[in-house]
């Protein structure tokens, strides 16, 4: 599910792009073995669109792992080149050495982080640390969950509690975050992601999101996202982004977009500022968006395809683009040294490469659409696969 939310802060803002940079060598993807015969492991695909092996799959990393359900990666490629990602059905955060792309390694494969399990994101510190949302208090998969701090190897640092006066228990699922350091700040969204059998789970309807402090790591406020009258909106916190000029978005799984307010302060308020197409009903929910100058991009199952919005005015984003999808999208990420995007589904097999003109805020056909019904691969005859994290990036050791 995914909505959205916008807070005002004069904050770190998501990466923009580097005009003067090469385009990124490789994408790396994270992938799940259908059939669990084989291990979960991440693809490496070369991204050099001059290369007459573009598009190709040229490394995997199995992880030892079996229907682990491969979900979040980090966002954006990591300084140091040691990437952070999950697999949600065992609880386990993976941390993998890409400095070698043909040759990736396991560096640690982590479960409890400071007694708390069930990571689901993670957000890169700027002395090359990572936070990380922790869904549960312990390996049964309850709250009240919290906050992780993590080295770069995936060792514990700090942990926080996101327990509030103002949330109860059954609503406090830590589920994506975003890092504001110029304000000393985090912002963390609750959302239960279930537990399979999805079919023996009450899902919980969350509707809150609570800021921190990052030094010393603690809970700051707790806030409720407003009812938009209209609709769910306002149920499923999802991700948080930070715009270029500071102003933090969140949005739901109800498709909704939200404001947050003084942020640095000890009592945020939540503002709607959009909705998108769809809602709560399964495959209709709002996912992982992606901020690339003064435009943010919603995969919007509903459609099926992206939104693109104008926030160069955060108070009132403007629709400026609708690119429509033959599959339904749920993550995409910017290539940041170029103007390609990468858009994977939910529980699909195929990653598309697509092109964003910063210009317009329109998105074309630009790459390849790159198949993972397959029956070999790098490390061997594993089959089928189904992706969700993807990202960008050139190492840089």
């Amino acid at each position: 599910m995914v909505t959205m939310l916008v807070f005002a802060a004069c904050g770190t803002p998501e990466p923009t792009p580097v005009p003067d940079a090469d385009p990124a060598d490789y994408l790396f993807v994270w992938a799940g073995d259908v059939d669990g015969a084989e291990s979960d492991f991440l693809a490496v695909i070369d991204a050099r669109a001059d290369a007459p092996s573009y598009g190709d799959v040229v490394a995997t990393l199995p992880v030892g792992a079996f229907l682990s359900e491969p979900h979040h990666t980090e966002y954006e490629f990591p300084v140091g080149d040691t990437l952070f990602a999950n697999g949600w059905t065992t609880g386990q955060t993976f941390v993998m050495n890409l400095s070698n792309p043909l040759r990736p390694e396991l560096v640690a494969s982590v479960e409890s982080v400071g007694g708390y399990w069930y990571p689901h994101a993670y957000a890169r510190l700027p002395d090359g640390g990572v936070l990380a949302t922790m869904q549960s208090a312990g390996p049964d998969y309850a709250p009240i969950g919290g906050l992780a701090e993590m080295g770069p190897r995936g060792d514990t640092r700090r942990v926080a509690s996101a327990a509030s006066a103002q949330l109860d228990s059954s609503l406090t699922w830590p589920y994506s975050l975003a890092v504001v350091p110029g304000l000393n700040r985090v912002v963390s969204t609750n959302s239960d992601m279930g537990r399979v059998p999805f079919n023996e789970w009450s899902y919980h309807y969350t509707y809150h999101v609570q800021t921190w402090s990052l030094d010393p790591l603690e809970l700051v406020a707790t806030v409720p996202l407003p009812e938009s009258g209209t609709g769910e909106h306002h149920f499923a916190p999802n991700e948080p982004r930070v715009l270029a000029d500071g102003t933090v978005y969140v949005n739901t799984f109800g498709c909704g977009l939200y404001r947050l307010d003084d942020v640095a302060s000890r009592a945020p308020t939540a503002t709607l500022v959009h909705t998108f197409p769809g809602g709560l009903e399964p495959g209709q929910e709002c996912a992982v968006p992606v901020v690339v100058g003064d435009w943010y991009i919603q995969t919007v199952p509903a459609l099926p395809g992206l939104i693109v919005l104008d926030v160069s005015n955060p108070l009132e984003p403007v629709e400026a683009f609708r690119y429509p999808m033959d599959t339904m999208p749920h993550w995409v990420a910017a290539d940041r040294t170029s103007n390609r995007l990468v858009v994977t589904g939910m529980s699909m097999s195929r990653v598309d490469i697509l092109t964003f003109d910063p210009n317009t805020g329109t998105i074309a056909p630009g790459g390849p659409s790159i198949s993972f019904d397959r029956a070999e691969w790098p490390h061997g005859a594993s089959g089928k696969a189904v992706v969700h994290g993807a990202l960008f990036g050139t190492p840089r050791q």
